[in-house]
Formats: C-alpha cells, structure tokens, sequence
C-alpha cells in the first residue's frame, strides 16, 4: 500500500472545502497545509477541515518538503498570481 498523499490547499474557500476535504478523507490523503492571504480565515478552516497546520504563503506552502501536491481552488482570475510559485523549477 503507497502512502498517504500530502496535500496543500491554496485558499480557504468554501469551494476548497467541497473540492478537496471530502476527496482526501475517501483516499486517505493527508490534508497537511493551508495558506490564505487572511491568517484568520486560514487557522479557521485548518479547524473546521482538520488541516494539519497554516502557513504564511503559497511560496512557503510550495516549498514545504511535506507538501507533495497544491491544490488550488481559488478563481481562475487568480491563477496566473497564485500559481507561478507552484510550477516546477525544471520546466523546458
């Protein structure tokens, strides 16, 4: 059996929770960090969605070795700003 997935959620959208919550507890995935641009709202839905933790940003939400894979629910007029970070250093 592979181990859990490690997932970072982008946001802490209401959608976020639909989207990606229910999905990872039927897998078995790992929901391992939140970030948001209000900490408030964050901390919240870690609380309300058992996200193991908050962090500050989706750079640091990129570069946690924990995380294996973002999940970024936000607007797609939001995509080009939150999702350069997230795109792989070895693109070609």
């Amino acid at each position: 059996m592979s181990e859990p997935l490690r997932i970072g959620v982008l946001g802490a959208s209401r959608i976020a929770g639909q989207a990606i919550v229910e999905p990872a507890r039927t897998t078995g995935d790992r929901l391992v960090a939140v970030a948001a641009r209000d900490p408030s709202r964050a901390k919240d839905f870690a609380s309300v969605h058992g996200v193991e933790r908050v962090v500050g940003s989706c750079a640091e939400l990129v570069a946690d070795p924990e995380v294996d894979v973002v999940h970024n629910p936000l607007a797609n007029a939001l995509h080009g700003r939150t999702s350069p970070p997230c795109r792989p250093a070895s693109t070609s």
